[in-house]
Formats: structure tokens, sequence, C-alpha cells
């Protein structure tokens, strides 16, 4: 496994939702990225009658991030402990920037329709808000 450079995002990847968690490629996070990882694992505890309890075990490893793969091998008690909801307020309070959801705010704030169909509009701003859940 290689590791992340700066100019590397990282990505949400899921080949076979019903049959795999999925993974979460190494580099820096972003909260579209994160999101997307997040709801990927949450219909993958659907498909699968993943227990509550062993949610966060199953699908921690796929954070393919060796500094995210550090951190949990550090904390992994304390981690394994907890939810998935408050699992991920841990990684979005510890892999996002300080300042990530003030700019998802004023990303919405700031955005205008422009020559966008309403709906397309009102669509993209409902998805930045839907990054904001559990912030």
């Amino acid at each position: 496994m290689s590791s992340a450079t700066p100019s590397q995002t990282g990505r949400c990847e899921q080949s076979a939702p019903s049959k795999a968690p999925p993974v979460l490629t190494a580099g820096e996070i972003t909260p579209e990225a994160l999101r997307a990882w997040e709801m990927g694992c949450v219909n993958f505890f659907r498909q699968k009658g993943i227990a509550a309890d062993d949610q966060v075990v199953k699908v921690a490893g796929n954070l393919l991030d060796p500094r995210i793969q550090d951190w949990y091998s550090n904390n992994g008690d304390h981690l394994m402990s907890l939810s998935f909801a408050e699992f991920m307020t841990e990684v979005r309070k510890y892999w996002l920037p300080s300042d990530w959801a003030a700019t998802v705010r004023q990303k919405m704030l700031s955005s205008t329709q422009g020559t966008k169909a309403f709906h397309l509009w009102a669509v993209e701003i409902e998805s930045l808000n839907v990054l904001l859940q559990g912030s």
C-alpha cells in the first residue's frame, strides 16, 4: 500500500455493494468522499444485516490511508466500542479540516441558481446540506 501524497484525494470505491463494504482510498479526505463512504457502509450494513455492535469492526479496515490505519490501530479499543454514527463523528473530527462544516455552509450560502433549472440548483444545495449531517 502506498503512502498518500498531498496532491491525492481519497475517494470511495465499491465494486459489489451487496457483497463487500466500500473502500475509502488513501489520500486527503473530503467531506464528499467521507459521506459517500459512510452511506455505502450504511447500505452494506442493511443489506448484510450487520449487527450494530459489529459495524465499526466490519468497515474500519476499509479506510485505506496508512495514517488513518495507524490512528485506528492506536485507538482501536475506544473506536471499536463506538456505534457507527459515533465512529463517523470521531472520523470527521479527527480527519477533516477543523473548518470543514463552515466551508460547506459558506458554499451553501453563497450559491446562486444562475442559469440552472431550479430543481438542479436545489439538489446541489441539498447535497451540500447532507454533508453536514452528524457534524
